[in-house]
């Protein structure tokens, strides 16, 4: 199983671009507990990959992923993130944890021991126990360990932010709106001239809530519109009062639903609903959805898919057949109102890493929605004006490694020559550059991550190799 699993999450970790270091290339050949845990240096994570026991038989009480981290705390957060992963996709009977073990020289666990000597972060995910017959039958089927690696490296990606370029005609959930706030609030005004001022005013809120759970906003909105009759609430089964606007808890005809003591706390809960379909990463905010226990995380990433008809596992929001479909036609919709602030179709709108990098250009377009969209498939870049300035980046950095070559490589409090030095040297090895900057005496500087905090450790890297 391990094995099996080991290689499918190397897979999805590839998939986003994360380089991934194997121990051993096949099962025939093995290392040392410590060299495999000393085999990581360099690297931002170590995971060993492994399911648990207890006692010498069956013991079908016993169900829980647990992960094993570093006694110093550096790993306790992804850990603890990637065991909740584990329960949320094996259903697990009790809750993912984290745990420590003392040994006599430190690290109880020589993988663990051998990772901390490299400065490694470092985990053994336990995926619950095969001494439990559910959880080994569950972990024998090919299928469960692909959504497992799946799952955990989303989970890694979004850690480190880490993103990827899709491959798909489909619509992600998950990602920023398109849609502003006055193309959402000219969509329902010209489908209901009488909304509700209270209607319009909270549109704003779609997208800050949105924007807090990683969902798109404005998909939100457009499944508001399909639940509430366009606000208008005729023939819904709530009512404006409730400040329910997505028919959360209407399981069948005649039930009134959930309410909510606000607008905000209403859209709040159909956003995290929402990212209880299309993702298994956590909720940033404090859950206020009474459904979101009942979801399979994960199972819906793309609108088209949030119809349990059009679903390839038969799950989803909504029974009734083309329910992703009908959202997608409001919100290309939205998306097709023209600002009337925007700018005349002869404007230019340009996508580069920087104003002065010609060669970096993307493309160039008179929808700022469409430059948008590109900024956000590209990483590292942003939307100009004509005139050169930013306005609006894709500015999600994916941290990277590099390999010093000099000995005495000066770590300044700034990016560039024109600030003080800190006194101290990288040394030769390997470093995680979490930050980029130009500046005075180097093509480009970058911020060291044990700096990262204060933000003052940059090394010029002229001086060193990307890994």
């Amino acid at each position: 199983m391990t094995w099996k699993l080991h290689n499918y999450l190397k897979k999805e970790l590839e998939a986003f671009g994360i380089g991934v270091v194997t121990t051993r290339t096949n099962q025939n050949t093995d290392r040392a507990l410590y060299e495999r845990g000393a085999a990581s240096k360099g690297c931002n994570l170590f995971i060993s990959v492994h399911s648990n026991a207890v006692g010498n038989g069956v013991n079908e009480n016993v169900d829980y992923p647990v992960a094993y981290v570093l006694l110093n705390g550096s790993s306790t957060d992804i850990g603890l993130k990637l065991a909740k992963v584990v329960e949320a996709v094996m259903g697990t009977a009790q809750s993912g944890r984290t745990a420590t073990r003392q040994g006599t020289n430190g690290e109880y666990y020589g993988v663990l021991r051998g990772a901390n000597a490299v400065g490694t972060p470092g985990i053994i995910l336990e995926h619950s126990f095969h001494t439990n017959t559910r959880a080994t039958k569950w972990l024998s089927s090919d299928s469960n360990l692909q959504k497992l690696a799946k799952a955990e490296a989303e989970c890694v990606a979004s850690y480190y932010g880490v993103t990827r370029k899709e491959e798909t005609t489909f619509t992600k959930i998950m990602g920023n709106a398109v849609a502003t706030v006055e193309q959402m609030t000219a969509y329902i005004k010209a489908k209901n001239p009488d909304v509700a001022q209270s209607v319009v005013d909270m549109i704003p809120l779609y997208l800050s809530e949105g924007k807090a759970e990683g969902v798109r906003g404005d998909i939100a909105f457009a499944q508001s519109c399909i639940e509430t009759g366009n606000f208008g609430f005729c023939g819904s089964a709530v009512t404006l009062d409730q400040n329910n606007f997505c028919g959360m808890g209407v399981a069948s005809n005649g039930m009134r639903g959930n309410s909510f003591d606000t607008p905000q706390l209403g859209i709040r809960a159909q956003v995290q609903h929402l990212k209880a379909y299309a993702s298994t990463v956590d909720l940033k905010n404090e859950c206020v959805d009474p459904r979101f226990k009942y979801v399979t995380r994960g199972c819906a990433e793309y609108v088209e898919w949030i119809g349990q008809k059009e679903n390839p596992d038969g799950m989803g929001w909504a029974a009734g057949a083309g329910y992703g479909a009908k959202i997608i036609t409001i919100l290309n919709a939205m998306i097709g109102i023209k600002s009337e602030a925007a700018e005349s179709e002869e404007v230019w709108y340009r996508v580069r890493k920087k104003w002065a990098d010609v060669a970096s250009q993307k493309g160039a377009f008179h929808s700022l929605e469409n430059a948008k969209r590109c900024a956000d498939e590209n990483k590292g870049y942003s939307v100009f004006d004509e005139s050169g300035k930013v306005i609006y980046s894709n500015d999600t950095f994916t941290p990277y490694l590099v390999r010093v070559f000099i000995e005495d490589l000066n770590i300044r409090k700034g990016p560039g020559t024109d600030y003080d030095k800190t006194g101290k040297y990288t040394g030769k090895g390997a470093f995680t550059i979490v930050e980029e900057a130009e500046g005075k005496g180097a093509s480009l500087w970058g911020l060291l991550k044990s700096y990262q905090k204060n933000r003052n450790g940059w090394i010029s890297l002229d001086y060193a190799e990307r890994v």
